[in-house]
């Protein structure tokens, strides 16, 4: 599957504003478990690697560029309810249908509580994540319809106080790995 967002980093106060925006249809806890190698070879060659785990199930996710702006290939395989320490390269290889993929470790987990609204071609993800005794909130427009989400955004944007400064928002992995690179 192609996956196309929009992300935004938010202060606490426009987190708070945007959820008092909406009657949300429903409201998720999800741990991220972030996989790569000793010198971050996959993150480095913007691939994600990570076991998701939603209600007691892990899900190995894997995030590939698709060298569209705002887009990713993402593909997923449920594991069951075991956290694996190591992943295979045969596993990441039968998964990403490449053939140059690496063993990758266990590099810790990121949780988040996760918001979600869905409209017609867009759904708005609100989160806050939590990790390495940090806190961050986002926002995630993900869409099939551009046009939709752009109208989302600006009307988040405008509600919420959002300034679009230029820069770029760093998604979960580079801001956990941040953190993971300082610890």
């Amino acid at each position: 599957m192609i996956e196309s967002e929009f992300k935004v980093m938010l202060t606490e106060e426009q987190y708070e504003k945007i959820r008092a925006m909406y009657q949300w249809d429903r409201e998720i806890e999800q741990t991220n478990y972030y996989y790569d190698t000793e010198d971050i070879s996959l993150i480095s060659s913007h691939i994600t690697c990570r076991v998701r785990r939603i209600d007691g199930v892990h899900y190995l996710q894997m995030k590939l560029p698709t060298g569209v702006e705002y887009s990713r290939v993402e593909l997923e395989q449920e594991l069951g309810s075991e956290l694996p320490d190591t992943l295979s390269s045969q596993m990441l290889c039968s998964l990403s249908g490449r053939n140059d993929m690496p063993e990758v470790q266990l590099l810790g987990g990121l949780t988040t509580f996760r918001s979600v609204k869905r409209f017609d071609g867009a759904e708005i993800d609100l989160d806050k994540s939590s990790y390495f005794g940090k806190t961050d909130h986002e926002l995630e427009i993900e869409f099939t319809d551009e046009a939709m989400a752009r109208i989302l955004l600006a009307e988040i944007s405008q509600a919420a106080s959002l300034v679009p400064d230029g820069d770029v928002c760093l998604g979960k992995v580079h801001r956990f790995l941040k953190e993971y690179m300082n610890k």
